[in-house]
């Protein structure tokens, strides 16, 4: 009579390590890296051929576009507000549609705009496209409403964008819907074609962390950097075109850890404008 036998466990693989051994980039967490960031930023001077460096900002509903101009203008304006979060969008949108109706100019600090658009809807992806190149051209007069600039047939004076940058939630990233990927990408080759510099700006809330300081651990994190590898794979822009920050979203008072992120990022953003403006 043969021996019982008995079946091995399935072997299950081990699960990788949340962390990666190394950072896929380099960020310097100091009061020293933070303030020279600030001073970076405040003194920039764009090329001689441009008078400012223009950004334009621009994401679908829900992306963390109105929160990171709230975080951007609280940080170059810090000493203006005594360290405070300011908010120049105190409403919030409901659920599928954009508070910004019209193109509107940030000029948080001099030589720098920062231009704001609606958070566009997958029914209106066309018109968007066409408005979005006008803009960029410089055709459409700041305050002008999105509705009325396919309607008038007088042309418009406005600022030529320098730097583009497209915004998305990593929340969001795995449940875009295929239609606005497809967008994103052919909108990311129409400006790879005629020239202009894009950023794709990442937001993400505090809810992937447990703490502020754990941000410092950001570049190796492996989930959020395979979430942004997919979503860049998808629309086919370069790793080193995207951008990664924490808006302040429920702080009263700026920090430092946050505030290098958002910093790094708008620096980046000024260095591709004025590379641009270099070949205008």
């Amino acid at each position: 009579m043969g021996g019982s036998s008995s079946k091995e466990p399935p072997r299950t693989e081990p699960k990788p390590e949340p962390l990666l051994p190394n950072l896929w980039r380099e960020v310097e967490f100091s009061d020293d890296a933070y303030m020279k960031l600030q001073e970076e930023i405040k003194n920039h001077k764009p090329h001689p051929k441009a008078s400012t460096t223009n950004i334009l900002i621009m994401g679908n509903v829900g992306s963390g576009k109105s929160s990171f101009l709230n975080s951007v203008l609280s940080e170059l304006r810090r000493e203006e507000f005594n360290s405070r979060v300011q908010s120049f969008e105190t409403t919030r949108p409901s659920a599928g549609t954009s508070v910004t109706q019209q193109l509107r100019c940030h000029k948080f600090i001099d030589k720098i705009k920062i231009f704001d658009t609606a958070g566009y809807e997958l029914g209106k992806i066309v018109k968007a496209s066409i408005i979005l190149k006008m803009i960029i051209d410089g055709e459409v007069a700041e305050g002008s409403k999105f509705d009325d600039i396919l309607k008038t047939k007088i042309k418009m004076e406005g600022d030529q964008i320098h730097c583009v940058v497209l915004v998305i939630s990593i929340h969001n990233a795995d449940k875009l819907d295929p239609a606005l990927i497809r967008f994103y990408e052919q909108f990311i080759g129409m400006l790879t074609e005629i020239g202009v510099p894009c950023q794709l700006l990442v937001t993400f809330a505090d809810k992937l962390v447990k703490k502020t300081e754990d941000l410092k651990d950001l570049y190796r994190r492996r989930d959020i950097k395979q979430k942004i590898e997919n979503v860049a794979e998808k629309m086919r822009i370069s790793m080193n075109n995207v951008l990664v920050v924490s808006n302040y979203f429920e702080e009263m008072k700026i920090n430092q850890i946050k505030g290098t992120l958002l910093l790094e990022a708008v620096a980046q953003m000024l260095t591709a404008g004025k590379s641009f403006q270099e070949r205008m």
